[in-house]
């Protein structure tokens, strides 16, 4: 496929990674040479300066024959701009990142009126991610499979869980009637795709698939609190915290917000009246403690400085137990977190990359090539990717143990008409199954790719 990206931000470049690593051809517009020559360091991009909203740019990089066209600059506006005179020159599915609520609000008349094949919304999805993980603290990451009550759940294992020291067969074992499959595990640097016989060991961090009530009663299982937080303090008032408060007092939740800006304070006070709205820094140690960290039951720092949301997540760790989510924008930052021991870590830009990559997939040509869903996992060494079968996939209705599945790669769960199932070696694929795969191999990217070949 060709693909135009408007945008060499984070976004833009986790993206082009991607899309040249899944073997499309791509050409990024940015305004900055610095960014453009960065990329062109490491992959193989057309690369072109200026602004993304200039036909004559859109024709130097290829838009009359793209077939997909995305706009991810900083500006909502170019890039609805840019995806408008995108498809007045061609039959490509255009995507545009929009973060402004305002606009947010507008998506269907935007699809419709502009031709737009999705709108993302990179603040937003971060916003539902965070409020996942603060219905389960007892996670680090909760993952949705769009559309069904299945969920990937990652768990840092501590001496409280009863798990360790057991193997998978043997948690099975004690807990038949739970259906959760763990399907991936990290000690150390090291990342695995588990068998019956891997032992749970401290300080390991397990992935599991499973339903949201059998997440819940796993965790309950292993007598470990995931209590959903009530109080929430929030450091930073940009757009995640704006739709992270609104999820927030929707369902009751008691909400402070911590602000240093009083033009923004005022705002948020104007829009959400039973949230407490606090003017002040959120990096005083002093500060934080005299409005209340210590009795919270969740501390969210959401500034616009990563260094700063790490540095006080890692205080709030320290003195208090409440449930700590950080949000951080540089994916480059991995090594000092895992160090650090953070808790749950948010990374929008990375998320962003992953739906539109799933999307540029699912309408890549070929059989099987119909992914839903895909997450990455520790710095992209897992994927877990939702693939729906067509009724003229060529494995249909073989055994899995007839299967000469690839190395590193597992089928972690099948959705057949809503419903959940824990794969054997006796379940086989149907028709308009949603098959959900994981793997290390990077050469997986449909379900024809799960196959070893003979």
């Amino acid at each position: 496929m060709n693909a135009v990206i408007v945008g060499c931000g984070k976004v833009g470049s986790e993206l082009a990674r991607t899309l040249v690593n899944d073997g499309h051809n791509v050409s990024i517009i940015d305004n900055s040479q610095k960014s453009l020559d960065n990329i062109s360091e490491d992959l193989d991009v057309m690369t072109i300066l200026g602004n993304g909203g200039n036909l004559e740019l859109l024709k130097e990089a290829g838009v009359d024959t793209a077939d997909i066209f995305i706009a991810v600059s900083t500006s909502d506006e170019i890039n609805l701009l840019s995806c408008l005179i995108a498809k007045q020159f061609s039959k490509c599915e255009t995507i545009a990142r929009v973060r402004n609520p305002l606009y947010s609000r507008q998506t269907d008349f935007f699809k419709a009126k502009l031709g737009l094949s999705r709108i993302i919304n990179p603040e937003y999805i971060a916003a539902t991610e965070i409020y996942n993980i603060l219905q389960f603290p007892a996670l680090s990451r909760l993952d949705v499979f769009e559309g069904t009550n299945v969920a990937i759940s990652t768990m840092h294992i501590t001496k409280d869980y009863r798990m360790v020291g057991k193997s998978l067969q043997q948690i099975r074992m004690d807990e038949p009637n739970i259906r959760a499959l763990v399907c991936a595990a990290v000690r150390g640097d090291q990342v695995i795709i588990p068998s019956g016989d891997y032992v749970v060991q401290e300080g390991d961090d397990i992935t599991m698939v499973a339903t949201r009530s059998d997440i819940r009663a796993f965790i309950k299982a292993e007598g470990v609190q995931n209590t959903p937080a009530e109080k929430i303090m929030i450091v930073g008032g940009g757009t995640i915290s704006y739709y992270l408060i609104e999820k927030l007092l929707e369902r009751g939740r008691s909400v402070r917000l911590i602000e240093q800006n009083e033009q923004k304070c005022i705002e948020f006070s104007e829009r959400f009246e039973n949230c407490e709205v606090i003017k002040g820094d959120g990096t005083d140690r002093k500060f934080l403690n005299k409005h209340g960290i210590s009795v919270t039951d969740a501390f969210v720092p959401l500034t616009g400085i990563d260094e700063e949301n790490i540095v006080i997540a890692n205080y709030a760790r320290m003195n208090t137990k409440a449930k700590i989510v950080t949000k951080v924008t540089r994916t480059d930052m991995s090594d000092l977190i895992q160090v650090l021991s953070l808790d749950s870590v948010v990374f929008p830009k990375v998320m962003c990359a992953d739906i539109i990559a799933q999307y540029v997939r699912a309408r890549s040509a070929g059989a099987g090539r119909n992914v839903a869903t895909l997450f990455r996992y520790l710095d992209n060494r897992i994927e877990i990717g939702e693939y729906k079968a067509g009724t003229d996939y060529k494995y249909l209705n073989v055994p899995f143990a007839k299967l000469n599945l690839k190395k590193n790669l597992i089928i972690a769960g099948l959705i057949r008409g809503g419903e959940f199932v824990i794969p054997s070696g006796n379940n086989m694929i149907r028709a308009n199954d949603s098959v959900i795969v994981v793997t290390t191999d990077k050469s997986v990217q449909s379900l024809d790719d799960i196959v070893a070949k003979k």
